[in-house]
């Protein structure tokens, strides 16, 4: 596949900022960079007016952009109000920086029941209720913005995320023809499914993909081939569909991010 079509992920590294995210991106020929937007890592709040400059440029430099929602802390659907409308506020303020800096993706998670919660279905309805609530607000606003907001399916964690299967994605895609999709091949692995079935099943709306290793029982964001999680397949599967949005490798180590990129792009 074409390098210029892979990107990679910022995380909260021990001597990593956001530039040095930027300048690894840079070196190792990737077409883009996906800055998530927790504390310390490419919050709203830890950029200065120059940073905001420096930021906007990127993609003038041919580094394209996208913005995934803080993770800490950060529940769209949880059965305390405050925190959901908090929430909400701390997605909002992560399109504001898209439109801001010029990313043309934010990515955002559909949210989670809480393990206690999981088993009474009124817990359920409400939550589904809530992100139905974000998503038209946050649709709207992301229109206005000029960006696009791409839900990303979680994985098997204590707690019920709210899109773990392709069905329960497709619905919402359905409900809300603005929305895009994004593919994390990880979260899928955590729960046992086909990643071939599920990209084709939401490929009219798949717009960015998320691609690291595990071994199946948890989200451990390995480098590709340290797990068992069927990348391979994923990127064939891709390459059939005429995919041609950004695959952005989830990596945290610098070093096994490049060790993987050259498995996918060994030129």
């Amino acid at each position: 596949m074409d390098r210029l079509q892979f990107g990679l992920a910022t995380f909260h590294r021990p001597g990593m900022d956001v530039w040095s995210w930027v300048e690894l991106a840079r070196k190792l020929a990737l077409g883009g960079v996906e800055l998530r937007a927790d504390p310390g890592i490419a919050h709203p709040d830890d950029f200065s007016p120059q940073d905001l400059c420096r930021l906007r440029h990127l993609s003038g430099d041919g580094l394209r952009v996208s913005l995934h929602m803080p993770i800490h802390g950060v529940n769209l659907t949880w059965p305390v109000r405050s925190v959901a409308a908090a929430s909400l506020g701390e997605v909002a303020r992560t399109i504001d920086l898209a439109a801001e800096i010029n990313a043309d993706v934010v990515v955002i998670h559909p949210g989670k029941i809480p393990e206690e919660y999981a088993s009474f279905p009124q817990w359920l309805v409400r939550s589904r209720e809530l992100l139905r609530f974000a998503l038209a607000v946050l649709l709207k606003k992301a229109e206005k913005a000029g960006v696009r907001l791409a839900l990303e399916n979680l994985g098997g964690t204590r707690d019920r995320g709210l899109v773990q299967t392709a069905e329960e994605h497709l619905a919402l895609l359905q409900e809300f023809p603005e929305l895009w999709a994004c593919f994390d091949l990880g979260h899928l692995h955590t729960l046992g499914g086909s990643p071939k079935d599920y990209i084709k099943s939401i490929s009219h709306r798949l717009i960015h993909v998320h691609l690291h290793d595990n071994l199946g029982d948890w989200d451990a964001h390995l480098s590709l081939g340290e797990g068992n999680a069927p990348w391979v397949e994923t990127l064939q599967t891709l390459e059939e569909l005429g995919f041609s949005g950004r695959i952005i490798l989830e990596i945290p180590d610098p070093q096994k991010l490049t060790e993987s990129l050259k498995k996918v792009c060994p030129g």
